[in-house]
């Protein structure tokens, strides 16, 4: 005995084949798109954005820690309380460095790896500040330290980072361009499976 829904020799029969023939071309055709261009697009601007917010939040990061060694060597009063802040932002401006390193790694592993390095000895020099504050050194120990090996290592740290700011700046919005472009695609493709669709749905009506 047949299934009165799925037999094409009644009516109500063609009904269902015919939204399977019209809904499949759809389906078929928006993953096959959404696979193809989709994800790759999608992966492509996440992995962008999180570049220049890490490579951004790594540069603020460092111009803090700038700021608090200078209070470290001129203002006295507050210096116990700028070193505890000091002593939570290296840690994290280590695993900013490595974080960025990670994901600049697949693009460039020299580059990458020349950053995290140059952000480790600001890291170092810094680290250096707080200690010969706490071992009672004078300031113009202190300021010599700032110098030598603190403003010294920003240099190369900023020249290493700046780059990879304004490089992924431009690329996460051209990025953004392509996945809305790969959207309107998907719209089209949707448009122009649905066509399929529905001739095929109706071929199967006439049946």
């Amino acid at each position: 005995m047949t299934n009165r829904y799925w037999d094409l020799e009644e009516p109500r029969g063609r009904i269902l084949p015919a939204l399977a023939a019209g809904l499949v071309p759809v389906i078929v055709a928006l993953l096959a798109a959404t696979l193809m261009l989709g994800l790759p697009a999608l992966r492509a601007q996440e992995r962008g954005q999180e570049v220049f917010a890490t490579a951004t939040e790594l540069r603020s990061t460092s111009r803090a820690l700038q700021r608090d060694v200078l209070l470290l060597i001129f203002d006295e009063r507050t210096r116990d309380a700028t070193a505890a802040r000091v002593d939570t932002r290296i840690p994290e401006f280590r695993r900013l460095a490595a974080r960025l390193e990670q994901a600049l790694a697949p693009m460039n592993e020299q580059k990458a790896r020349q950053l995290r390095l140059a952000h480790d000895n600001l890291a170092n020099g810094v680290a250096a500040v707080v200690a010969a504050m706490r071992a009672g050194e004078p300031v113009s120990q202190l300021w010599y330290l700032q110098q030598t090996q603190v403003l010294a290592n920003e240099v190369p740290a900023a020249r290493a980072n700046d780059p990879v700011i304004d490089e992924f700046r431009v690329h996460t919005a051209g990025a953004l361009a392509e996945v809305r472009q790969v959207y309107w695609l998907l719209l089209a493709v949707a448009a122009v499976s649905l066509g399929f669709g529905v001739a095929s749905a109706a071929v199967v009506l006439r049946r």
